[in-house]
């Protein structure tokens, strides 16, 4: 029993390890090893060029190497994921405009296509040009009728061109040939003079809209000269 006034005797906890150096330290759980340089890594540290280590320690809060890096990885990641969308778009949106670009695209939409029956089928060609006959008074008949797009400038008298009337060109036969022979194929030149034509037959000039081929609808005796197409068929006949 205790005296009143003393202390009573109490349990005392003394120190199990008096030698401290014979301690084992705590493993730590996260091991600070320097990552070897993979192009992963070099482009996660150019991609991210503009953040600089110091600022992302100071205003980033991320003062451990290893959080910078994966932090690095992250934005390198979403670089990545946006080209990949960016490809995406451009071939699903932008190729096509690559390899038909506008010009092409707005040509080909402005041109009647020999053969083309899509509209009325009432269009021929003359030089080149399309003329719309539906509402035309065809001052001579003809013993067809003729295809969509059809070449009628050889059934028309064309006037020589001055570019062939000079004297460096009179000893050239094709200059001076006369193409409206009656043994010319369609019989001469049935429609008469092509201006004189144009305006008494009523044909009507589509907007300069030029006459289009595919290369199946050059027949032999057509010629295709730096993409123009030349009917030089009455020429061969005669």
């Amino acid at each position: 029993m205790a005296i009143r006034g003393e202390r009573g005797g109490t349990l005392r906890r003394n120190r199990t390890l008096v030698r401290t150096e014979r301690g084992q330290a705590a493993t730590p759980m996260i091991k600070k090893e320097k990552r070897k340089l993979t192009p992963w890594v070099v482009y996660s540290k150019i991609i991210t060029f503009w953040a600089p280590g110091f600022l992302l320690a100071k205003l980033g809060k991320m003062p451990d190497p290893g959080m910078q890096q994966a932090w690095r990885e992250k934005i390198a990641l979403v670089s990545l994921i946006v080209l990949i969308c960016g490809a995406v778009v451009y071939l699903t949106i932008f190729l096509p405009m690559t390899f038909c670009p506008q010009s092409v695209a707005k040509f080909q939409s402005n041109i009647f296509e020999l053969g083309d029956k899509s509209g009325d089928g009432n269009v021929i060609g003359i030089k080149g040009k399309a003329y719309s006959t539906a509402q035309a008074k065809w001052q001579s008949k003809l013993d067809f009728t003729p295809i969509p797009g059809q070449d009628m400038t050889p059934y028309f008298s064309v006037p020589m061109p001055k570019s062939c009337t000079s004297s460096k060109l009179k000893n050239f036969r094709a200059a001076q040939f006369d193409v409206c022979k009656p043994n010319n194929g369609n019989n001469g030149c049935p429609l008469g003079d092509v201006d004189k034509a144009i305006k008494d037959n009523n044909f009507k000039a589509m907007d300069k809209r030029p006459i289009g081929y595919d290369w199946s609808d050059v027949k032999p005796g057509f010629f295709v000269i730096n993409g123009h197409v030349l009917n030089l068929t009455p020429y061969l006949l005669t």
